[in-house]
Formats: C-alpha cells, structure tokens, sequence
C-alpha cells in the first residue's frame, strides 16, 4: 500500500509535505519544505513544478487531483480527493490574487519564494465559461477532465459601468474585472449577459422589467436585479437601457439601444412579456399618437 502523503502550502507558496493527521512518525513534527512553482496543465488539473527539495524521493513535477473553489481573499483552493498517494479531503490554498477574466478564461497572480532568497511571480490559468448562479453572484464553471465542473464563486456583488459593462470590484485598492458581452433577453424575467455563444458563457440573470420611459424621443428600459451576497446581505443592481421602439413582424417589439462610441445592441422582446398597459403605452410611442414628457410606465412582467 502506497504511503500516504499530506501537502500544505505556506505563505511563499512553498509546497510542505507532512505527516497526515493522526499518523505517528520516527521524526518528530516531520516537515519537507519543496522550492518550486504551481501551475494548470490543458485539462485544468494543478501540479508542481520542483526546482529542489530536502529529499531526492520527490519528483520533478506532482500533479493533484481534486476539487477547486474560491477562498477568502479570493485565493485559489483545492480539496483534494482520493487519487494515487492523496490523502482525501487535504485541502490546502494557493495565494494568489485576480487579474484577469476572459470569455474562456480566470487568471490568477502568484508570487513564490525560491531558494537562497529568490522570488519568482508567474500566472495561473484556469479554462471553462462564465455563469451566473441562482443568486445572481457571477461563477466560473472549470471544466475537468471527467466531464465534470469545479465552480469558483466570485463572493463579492457586480457593478454596472456607464457603458453598460459588468465589472467586479475586489480587494482592499479595489482592483476591477471588466467582463465585456452584450445584453439580451433570453425569455420572460430573464436578462443574459452574452460572452461567448460558442461555449456558452455568459451570465443569465433573474430579473423585473421595472420601468419604461420617454422623454424627447428617447425611450428607456429599465431591469431590476437583486444580488444575494449572503443570506443576510442582498443587494439590487438596475441596468438601464436608452434607444429607440420598433415595431417588427408578428408579435415581436425591437428596442435599439444606444451605446458609447456609436455601439450598440438590439434587444427584441414579443408581446407576452408586456401587460396590454405596458403595449399601448410602447405602441404610443412608435406610432406618435402621444408625447410623453418625464412620463413613464412601472409594472411587473
């Protein structure tokens, strides 16, 4: 039966391997310390890279295999499970902070402390897509090798920038994630975020259509979306959008947005999301039957 080996990870990211709990040992508090650096291979499974170590047993490089989260601060964990010589449930965190996010992709920065005093800085990479949870908080689902996914859950709640962007703010100098998609309606109390079609990332919100307004030919749409960061903090976020009314084939309504520098979006809606109130007031409007002026219309859809 191989021996089972416990890991730990100390403040320099330095990997330590020590006697699993409860297992008597010859050397009293055993402690191997390990120089090297963490890293994701293509199937987003963590290893170490050894540059040298206290015992000539260690190999060049140990791969782990487990389950990934988000810890405080939002430090990259992983629980590991029962594979090779792991011992099950070792959970240990790698320090490191976010700087990136991209359609496919989470980026994280960490700095290791190699031997005779250097230092190194490098990234890690994580590859999967982006969703919103049944809180409406933004996750990031890890594609594993098996088919199955590890989800990090950014615990903080998102902002909307005045180009309509979702940012994430965190840290103590808040440092910002800029998730750039577009907006659609998916159906009824659903508002999606778009990244990337092609894998399915983005985020799909639970939300209300709170208020339709005109004011000097302009038209504005505005969702309602509540955030539970916790089970005691909740929070609401409004997206607004400003365009324009049009009315399409069938049943359907179109909404021109207006966006910075000339971009824009098209959100289409059909007439089951609207009351018959919110439909006359909308086809009002297209038609220029009324003026409205600071007029505008609340309801639930």
């Amino acid at each position: 039966m191989a021996t089972r080996v416990y890991y730990e990870v100390d403040p320099f990211n330095r990997l330590t391997i020590k006697n699993p709990p409860g297992r008597k040992s010859r050397v009293k508090r055993f402690r191997q310390v390990i120089y090297g650096k963490f890293g994701i291979d293509s199937n987003n499974k963590l290893f170490y890279e050894v540059s040298k170590s206290q015992g000539i047993d260690v190999p060049q490089r140990i791969k782990f295999s487990g389950k990934y989260s988000l810890g405080k601060g939002h430090n990259l964990v992983i629980t590991l499970n029962k594979w090779n010589n792991q011992c099950e449930g070792n959970r240990f965190a790698i320090n490191a902070r976010l700087i990136d996010a991209k359609d496919n992709e989470i980026a994280l920065l960490a700095h290791s402390k190699l031997d005779e005093g250097k230092g190194l800085v490098h990234i890690i990479k994580l590859s999967g897509s982006w969703q919103a949870d049944r809180h409406n908080r933004l996750t990031f689902s890890v594609q594993k090798e098996n088919g199955g996914l590890d989800t990090l859950a950014l615990s903080g709640a998102w902002e909307i920038n005045k180009n309509n962007e979702i940012i994430y703010n965190y840290g103590e100098d808040n440092q910002a994630l800029t998730f750039r998609g577009h907006w659609d309606i998916k159906d009824k109390c659903r508002l999606r975020y778009a990244l990337d079609k092609r894998i399915n990332s983005g985020f799909d919100f639970t939300s209300c259509l709170g208020t339709l307004s005109h004011k000097n030919k302009e038209s504005y749409i505005v969702f309602d979306i509540g955030i539970a960061v916790s089970k005691r903090k909740k929070l609401r976020r409004k997206v607004i959008f400003s365009g324009r009314w049009k009315m399409a084939k069938g049943k359907e309504l179109v909404f021109e947005t207006s966006g910075a520098e000339g971009s824009g979006a098209v959100l289409r809606f059909t007439k089951e999301i609207f009351d018959r109130q919110a439909i006359v007031y909308i086809e009002s409007i297209i038609k220029e039957k009324e003026r409205f002026i600071g007029a505008g219309l609340t309801f639930r859809w």
